[in-house]
């Protein structure tokens, strides 16, 4: 195993303006809008650029928020070259159908009634050109289930993502192979429903938890005590914390900067594996006021709590012999724990000149940084790996990987 170690900064937390890099913060559902400025913000700047956003979730839908389902996978897989993105299916009560045959086309999804096994068949395929497709949240789903959508409803689901057989009909064949199983299940919860008991079905399925705190001016200074009742209900679940600045009311920023900060802490410690914002178009100047803006203050949150702690690293992946760069090589980046989990932080191929780029926490704690473990892989070619440090607030020229063409 090549290894390469670096030393990360100790930088102190503030709200003083940091470079921004791709993290674990996302946004469930982008937008095709802008930034006001203010705290060294540039008014005007894409949503994406000024964020920074990491990861995002998309809906398979038509279009939604200004992007159609097209641009929003041309632009996470390859314009925006996010860590990290999810799929997102309507069930029943949010106007999706289980079961839509006809819902077959790859880059067009329905505008109504989108099918949620044609929509993870879907995200399985298109995670074979887009690496970063991690896998795929059921919006609501405690709303549903088992009411509305079954055990086997669920289970075809969790089959069609992984990439078994679908047919015509939109039935699956249990008995084919997985040709996508990396992808990952995951379903919405809220706090309210964490009383809930969990049967085995839901267990079996289910690879992780999208954690929202409905209430969350009411609630939010419980978060910790509900990702452990996570923890503990869901034992060896993933969890992606989001955090609400809109949800048919105002979030008062108290409770948005709580979360904010709480998430990160718990991701440092592997609690968490990312952090979505819901959703991108309540922090827009085409949809809120600069009144508002200047109330929620995005920037200086994140710029005390998350943005001085990030870092980068960038490699390229050569051929063995004749050192030329090799294209479409997979790159998986994954992070250790505490307690050694590992989780995903990203899954990239390189791009025409060999190339690859990933941003994430360096820690803020001392002599506690975040070790990452890179696995580049290319055909038959033996994989090989590495183990990193990022450094606060750098990016890294990382050794190169040498893999026969």
């Amino acid at each position: 195993m090549l290894c390469l170690f670096t030393q990360a900064g100790n930088i102190a937390a503030q709200s003083a303006v940091s470079k921004k890099f791709q993290g674990f913060l996302g946004t469930y559902h982008p937008f095709k809008g802008t930034t006001y400025g203010g705290s060294g913000w540039t008014e005007g700047e894409p949503l994406q650029n000024a964020f920074a956003f990491g990861e995002n979730a998309v809906i398979s839908q038509s279009a939604y928020n200004g992007y159609t389902f097209a641009e929003n996978i041309e632009n996470n897989c390859r314009e925006w070259n996010v860590n990290k993105v999810y799929g997102i299916l309507r069930p029943p009560t949010e106007k999706g159908v289980i079961n839509q045959p006809n819902d077959s086309d790859l880059l067009k999804p329905f505008s109504s009634e989108p099918g949620m096994i044609q929509g993870a068949r879907r995200f399985s395929e298109l995670s074979k050109r887009c690496p970063q497709i991690s896998g795929v949240i059921i919006d609501d789903f405690y709303n549903d289930y088992p009411k509305l959508l079954s055990s086997e409803d669920l289970r075809n689901i969790k089959d069609a993502l992984v990439g078994k057989r679908l047919d015509g009909k939109g039935r699956i064949d249990r008995s084919s192979p997985a040709t996508t199983p990396n992808l990952k299940l995951y379903i919405v919860v809220y706090e309210h429903q964490l009383n809930k008991s969990v049967d085995q079905t839901v267990l079996d399925a289910v690879d992780g938890i999208s954690f929202w705190v409905w209430k969350q001016n009411e609630s939010h200074a419980r978060f910790d005590d509900y990702i452990a009742t996570i923890r503990k209900n869901y034992a060896g679940k993933e969890i992606l914390a989001g955090v609400y600045v809109y949800s048919g009311k105002v979030m008062m920023p108290a409770s948005v900067h709580h979360l904010i900060e709480r998430a990160v802490e718990h991701y440092e410690k592997g609690n968490v594996n990312g952090l979505l914002i819901f959703s991108a178009i309540w922090m827009s100047r085409e949809k809120i006021t600069r009144e508002r803006w200047d109330e929620l203050a995005l920037p200086q949150v994140l710029n005390r709590a998350y943005y001085p702690f990030l870092g980068e690293g960038r490699g390229r992946v050569v051929d063995t012999k004749t050192r030329e760069p090799i294209k479409g090589a997979l790159v998986t980046i994954r992070r250790r724990a505490a307690g050694g989990k590992s989780l995903l932080v990203a899954r990239k191929f390189t791009d025409d000149k060999g190339e690859y780029g990933f941003g994430g926490w360096a820690g803020r704690a001392k002599g506690k940084r975040a070790a990452y473990e890179i696995r580049v892989e290319n055909g038959s070619s033996e994989p090989r790996e590495m183990r990193v440090q990022l450094r606060a607030g750098k990016s890294l020229q990382l050794a190169d990987v040498n893999l026969r063409q």
